[in-house]
């Protein structure tokens, strides 16, 4: 009887450490400076050109708080309301109540969710740095990206205090830790309605037109992106349509032929759902 309950015990071991790991690392929206700390690994750290490191003083050496998760990024506000700090989750973080859905518990038992992210995260970190490079380089306006810190570098000595969901302050030291720099934007779906429900139609109408032309920029790059979310990857700053998350893009010189029919009948679609009026 002993020896069975041994076995059971040697068996359950591996699952109850597997799913302590999976709430310690995945699971809440506590900020702690430590999870992204990270450093730069040589299989994924990247030199980036075209740094600006002037203005760097400017905006971190005001305070910042806690803006929201996403599974790549953290995003911290500044205090003047103007700019965005983004930080890698080192880990896709979970979401809400997702132990009560048992597709989420069988995702992560699979092997394949196991080997991504207790084996390969050095290789999504790798994408992830290597996509923001792209978009820096190629769109710079276009994502309102300011500054790229993917790689180590005795420019940057900036300790920035940040206020938490829990009103908790926290001192995080960027130059151990990798990061995005950013115009904040107003979400696409927020500046559209706001402009409808003031019945500015005209208005509305050349702000589509203005989206339509950064997709047609970005195709002219040779930038593609399969994942065309326009609830929360796109924005508008004083006017000027951004793709706020650079999400999946990659570069291909010879984009398929209707990757622009592709993008644009995702966006009326989108548009016909929310906004049916101003078509």
């Amino acid at each position: 009887m002993r020896s069975k309950n041994v076995i059971i015990w040697i068996l359950l071991f591996p699952l109850v450490i597997h799913f302590s790991c999976v709430i310690f690392f995945h699971f809440g929206d506590d900020f702690n400076p430590r999870h992204f700390e990270h450093g730069f690994k040589k299989e994924y750290a990247t030199e980036v050109p075209g740094l600006d490191y002037s203005q760097l003083d400017p905006i971190l050496t005001q305070p910042f708080k806690q803006l929201g998760r996403g599974r790549q990024m953290t995003a911290l506000i500044s205090a003047d309301g103007n700019y965005v700090l983004k930080l890698f989750n080192p880990r896709v973080p979970k979401r809400g109540k997702w132990y009560l859905d048992w597709k989420h518990w069988k995702k992560t038992y699979s092997l394949k969710w196991i080997k991504q992210e207790w084996f390969q995260t050095d290789e999504r970190l790798e994408k992830i740095f290597a996509r923001h490079k792209i978009a820096f380089s190629l769109l710079r306006d276009e994502t309102g990206l300011l500054f790229l810190h993917l790689t180590p570098s005795d420019k940057i000595s900036h300790f920035v205090h940040v206020t938490d969901k829990r009103g908790k302050t926290h001192i995080l030291n960027l130059n151990k830790t990798p990061f995005v720099l950013q115009k904040k934007a107003i979400l696409a779906a927020d500046y559209l309605n706001t402009l409808v429900q003031e019945n500015k139609i005209t208005e509305a109408k050349e702000a589509i037109a203005r989206i339509e032309k950064l997709f047609a920029r970005r195709i002219e790059v040779g930038i593609t992106d399969p994942n065309q979310t326009m609830h929360n990857n796109y924005g508008f700053i004083d006017g000027r349509p951004i793709q706020i998350d650079v999400g999946r893009i990659s570069f291909n010189s010879e984009p398929a032929n209707d990757e622009q029919d592709r993008i644009l009948n995702n966006f009326h679609t989108w548009l016909k759902q929310l906004y049916p009026s101003i078509l």
